[in-house]
């Protein structure tokens, strides 16, 4: 009976397949974005290798801006790391991983205070 309980025990574990995750991604504003005040929120949706390596991306949902959008891309590509889905054997398999990126700007950026006037 003991036997039986930890083997239903692992068997239970090991058939629960998982999505992919995102890990990380380092994000670089667009600069012309950044200096003109732009945010955003974009949609996207990624196709990923066994390996968890980004194989393509779209975007699902538009910020409105070009530019944005194609960075939201872009940096997927270059920086992201996913854990890999597995199957319920717990083995990596091909997948996508789909959510929203909003691009706000900087604290420091959105609030400070206009210069103030200089002495007369």
């Amino acid at each position: 009976m003991y036997r039986a309980s930890i083997i239903g025990a692992v068997l239970f574990a090991v058939a629960v397949p998982a999505a992919a995750q995102l890990v990380s991604v380092q994000l670089d504003y667009p600069p012309a974005e950044l200096r003109a005040g732009i945010q955003g929120v974009v949609g996207f949706e990624v196709a990923l290798a066994k390996d968890g390596k980004v194989t393509g991306c779209k975007i699902t949902q538009t910020s409105g801006n070009a530019d944005l959008d194609r960075q939201t891309c872009s940096q997927l590509r270059k920086t992201g790391q996913f854990k890999p889905a597995v199957d319920p054997a717990g083995q990596p398999i091909k997948s996508t991983y789909a959510s929203r990126l909003r691009w706000s700007l900087p604290h420091t950026l959105e609030t400070a205070p206009a210069p103030a006037p200089a002495p007369q």
